[in-house]
């Protein structure tokens, strides 16, 4: 199974004849080729695979997906400290 969490394209470019994109979550950014896609830019947000963007979202849509992502981080956290609290 695949999870992907939406990434913002930061940087596109061009090295050995291909091209990359730099994309950003939380600080984080990852290097992936744009092979798989048509018409990427600069603020768009992609979903990353094994080095390759697989998918362009619109923004809205991955607004939507990062906050239910939050959510999940959230309350991962919360049953965390919860089992440290009753050990």
């Amino acid at each position: 199974m695949c999870l992907a969490i939406p990434c913002k394209v930061i940087e596109i470019y061009e090295e050995n004849g291909e091209k990359y994109a730099i994309a950003e979550y939380k600080g984080v950014k990852q290097k992936a080729k744009l092979t798989l896609l048509e018409n990427v830019n600069i603020g768009d947000y992609v979903l990353i695979h094994t080095g390759y963007a697989l998918e362009v979202m619109n923004e809205e849509d991955a607004k939507l997906s990062l906050e239910t992502w939050e959510e999940l981080f959230e309350a991962l956290d919360k049953m965390d400290n919860e089992k440290d609290s009753n050990k």
